[in-house]
């Protein structure tokens, strides 16, 4: 069975386990993050330290302080609950490392999917839970920047354009010459 909660305190010690773990098995080179890269300035970034334990220690806080948000998938197997996947979604103006927005739109910024259920639909189904979650927050808007072309298997933590123009999202413009813009009214 899978389930899809939204990120809080409680879910802390979960999210640990599974960014310290299995989420990053398939893209090595995101390990360290915990989606830190665009809560964080540019300056906390350009850090030596900025991956791995430094961005762990801001995760804690900032889930703790509601600055984090996003949503877990998690399957149960033998009894047993573990986090599968993981998608940030927050208020935009959260994510300092992008350009401000009004204060109802949310950004979907990152997906982490086990490499045992890549394929099986979490992100898809992460993805429309949290358009049914958001605006019961306060959110009218959500807005995400898909790379433009389908090279997804390698460098797609954003998840594909194909899934978000499956759930509403129209193109608004080109964000730089490899993502597209797009956004959904909720």
């Amino acid at each position: 069975m899978i389930e899809f909660r939204r990120l809080s305190e409680a879910e802390l010690d979960r999210f640990l386990e599974f960014m310290d773990g299995p989420a990053f098995e398939s893209q090595p080179q995101w390990r360290g993050c915990y989606c830190q890269f665009y809560l964080n300035t540019q300056a906390e970034n350009d850090e030596p330290q900025a991956r791995g334990e430094v961005n762990r220690l801001k995760a804690c806080d900032r889930i703790a302080s509601g600055v984090m948000q996003g949503y877990l998938a998690y399957a149960s197997e033998n009894g047993e609950e573990r986090v599968i996947g993981w998608m940030a979604a927050n208020k935009f103006n959260n994510f300092v490392a992008l350009p401000p927005q009004a204060e109802d739109v949310a950004a979907i910024i990152c997906f982490v999917i086990d490499k045992q259920w890549q394929g099986k639909q979490i992100a898809t189904n992460l993805l429309n839970y949290a358009l049914d979650d958001l605006p019961k927050h306060g959110f009218t808007q959500v807005q995400s920047a898909p790379l433009k072309d389908p090279e997804f298997k390698q460098w797609g933590y954003r998840g594909p354009r194909s899934m978000f123009e499956k759930a509403g999202f129209e193109e608004v413009a080109m964000v730089d010459d490899k993502h597209v813009l797009m956004s959904r009214k909720l």
